[in-house]
């Protein structure tokens, strides 16, 4: 073990000259990189959230528009109505227009924001600048700070609003709040310049924008080689101090069938871990595979990052247990674990770090999944959570709502899973589609025929602070949680009361995620691998006879021997069973299909007179292992000597043998 000491590289001075300024928007512009004041309390602040949530417990949480604004006002939607002080945090949607958004400060008659309603996000109007602003995963964000200290109200000059979340802090009336001005002070520049950089970092590079903490940063970098069953302590400290951050560095690849390495801490003797949890899970993990990286936690170039401050008063420990299974029985794990601190004792305005680690499979009907539910002083800071669904096909357990209820009063309520982690529009091209890591929010992952999500959201300026208690929940399904799932959660929190228990359950529970043993492919979300020369993909919709509703389909339109390549994501290399969907019809030609030069299908007839789906018809067995996870369709014989015939593709189905 080797312990070092890194000297801060910018003046203390500007840091402690900017906080003790009385610039509201200056200082709340440093809440976005001071990532030292997470543990820090906000006093005298009550967190809530305006949203276009449907108030009857119904799924239209922003479609009709007819929950996104208080009332109409010569023509215009009264959006929010906020009586000062306070500050607003985060504004979310995934349905901007270019219509106008006027926010109006202390009962003035002009407004002082005046923009189209996407140009909070676009980063395309100065202070409303990327990274703090953008959009990806189907959502648009802005966690610009927009202080106001008699009232702020916002108007939407356009005929619908629909889906919108504002986060706000209302702040005690005894404090003096300098409402928002476009034209920034140097000084706030300066703070602003300091977020978008601390924005636009991840991994190690978020230790050279701690030139705040005055006193010297020490590491210890120890070397380990774990055996199943074995339990290694990597950091072990007798007198008051704070990690700011832990390098994790396993050197073999960890197990994707079985969360057997769990990282754990303990702070001052408390008799209940503070953390207890898989380490896959702790750093972002997605159903085995690495997937998070965010501003301060996740894996970047094989090292698991994590640079939240946590302080103690007297001791701290922290350790990596290798659990022993059937499976791992003779394999070691070498690791390197490198952890930044200094003997800067827990302050008596901060919270001490506490991570809770949750899974259940299947939750009870009719009620929601509870992320975290905690009594105390303190502030939530992340949600990361994984979602199986149990049912093959459409990821439909996301349309819930998330549920925040602080001090016993309902004070935020979001529009659906996917809008919480700040995205939305799941199964929709380049919005909520894939993994995809952003500085405080993401997509863990996400796969249709895999039937599985995830997301994770970091809250930095935004944390959700609590004085007594504090419920987080969300749904599985978008009404009365009817949708079987299982769920996996990480909840991140900064408390003055340890856990009543944070023990790991039974061994069950830290076994791999299993999808459904069907798998069902949605078209428009299918990866094409190739075309035929001279073949064509296009969109068709197609009432279907029998049940009158309009499907999507694939439309491949070729000449004799065209053909359509599709890349198939499957769990496990092994034999399926697969079937299509697909429609008959006047202009469809007969086809076969194959993998690669192996035939699954003898020759297939489609020509009928009139369009007939013949939904979900068995074609053969086929054996998908990686390299080989492709399907061809090709077009045989065109319909009455026609020059090009058709193919309409509604859905492809694969059953686990």
């Amino acid at each position: 073990m080797k312990t070092f000491i890194c000297r801060i590289g910018l003046p203390a001075l500007f840091f402690s000259c900017l906080l003790n300024s009385k610039a509201d928007c200056q200082e709340e512009l440093l809440t976005l990189s001071r990532i030292d004041l997470l543990p820090r309390y906000r006093n005298d602040a009550i967190v809530r959230q305006i949203s276009s949530y449907d108030t009857t417990g119904g799924n239209d949480d922003g479609f009709s528009g007819k929950y996104s604004y208080l009332r109409k006002e010569k023509g215009d939607l009264v959006i929010a109505e906020l009586n000062g002080p306070g500050i607003i945090h985060r504004i979310w949607t995934p349905t901007p227009t270019e219509d106008t958004i006027q926010f109006f400060f202390d009962d003035e008659a002009e407004p002082r924001i005046n923009l189209e309603f996407i140009g909070l996000f676009s980063g395309n109007h100065y202070p409303f600048s990327r990274p703090v602003v953008g959009n990806e995963v189907g959502g648009y964000y802005c966690y610009l700070p927009i202080p106001y200290q008699k009232s702020c109200k916002i108007v939407y000059k356009g005929e619908r609003m629909q889906f919108i979340q504002i986060q706000y802090s209302e702040i005690a009336k005894n404090q003096q709040v300098t409402s928002f001005s476009r034209q920034f002070s140097e000084k706030e520049k300066q703070a602003l310049s300091l977020a978008l950089k601390a924005w636009s970092t991840c991994g190690k590079e978020v230790i050279d924008l701690l030139p705040y903490i005055k006193t010297e940063i020490k590491n210890q970098t120890s070397t380990i080689i774990l055996k199943p069953g074995e339990t290694s302590v990597v950091f072990d400290q007798k007198t008051g101090g704070r990690i700011i951050g832990i390098e994790l560095i396993p050197q073999a690849e960890l197990n994707s069938k079985f969360k057997d390495l769990i990282f754990s801490a303990v702070w001052d003797d408390e008799p209940v871990a503070a953390i207890n949890s898989p380490v896959s899970d702790f750093f972002g993990y997605a159903f085995g595979k690495p997937s998070m990286q965010s501003m301060i936690l996740g894996v970047k170039d094989r090292v698991h990052y994590c640079y939240y401050p946590m302080p103690y008063d007297k001791k701290a420990s922290l350790k990596l247990t290798y659990l022993k299974t059937s499976e791992n029985s003779t394999k070691e794990i070498p690791c390197k674990v490198t952890v930044y601190y200094n003997e800067t004792s827990r302050k008596e305005n901060e919270g001490k770090f506490y991570a809770q680690w949750k899974r259940e499979i299947n939750p009870a009907m009719n009620k929601p999944y509870t992320i975290l539910e905690k009594k105390g002083r303190g502030h939530h800071v992340g949600t990361l959570l994984q979602a199986q669904g149990l049912n093959p096909g459409i990821t439909l357990f996301f349309e819930g709502d998330d549920v925040c209820t602080i001090d016993g009063e309902l004070r935020l309520h979001g529009t659906g899973s996917e809008d919480y982690f700040n995205g939305g529009w799941y199964a929709l091209p380049d919005r909520w589609d894939q993994a995809f890591s952003l500085p405080v929010h993401g997509a863990l992952a996400y796969s249709i025929p895999l039937a599985h999500t995830g997301g994770y959201r970091l809250y930095i300026s935004d944390k959700l602070s609590f004085e007594k208690n504090f419920n987080l929940t969300i749904e599985h399904g978008p009404e009365n949680n009817l949708i079987p799932v299982d769920y996996t959660s990480v909840a991140l929190y900064y408390c003055d009361t340890p856990p009543l228990a944070n023990n790991l359950p039974p061994r069950e529970l830290l076994s791999a995620i299993k999808p459904p043993s069907t798998m069902e492919y949605w078209i428009e979300l299918l990866p094409v691998k190739a075309l035929s020369y001279g073949a064509t993909l296009v969109k068709w919709y197609q009432v279907d006879p029998k049940s009158r509703q309009n499907r999507e389909v694939l439309r491949l339109e070729a000449a004799k021997n065209g053909y359509v390549k599709f890349e198939l994501e499957v769990p496990d290399n092994g034999e399926y069973k697969l079937y299509l969907s697909y429609f008959k019809g006047p202009d469809c030609s007969s086809f076969t299909v194959s993998q690669r030069q192996i035939p699954i299908s003898q020759t297939i007839k489609a020509f009928e007179s009139e369009y007939n789906l013949a939904d979900k018809e068995y074609i053969g067995r086929i054996i998908i292992k990686e390299g080989t996870n492709t399907l061809t369709i090709k077009l045989n014989e065109n319909p009455e000597g026609a020059q090009k015939g058709s193919f309409f593709l509604h859905r492809i189905y694969l059953e686990k043998m």
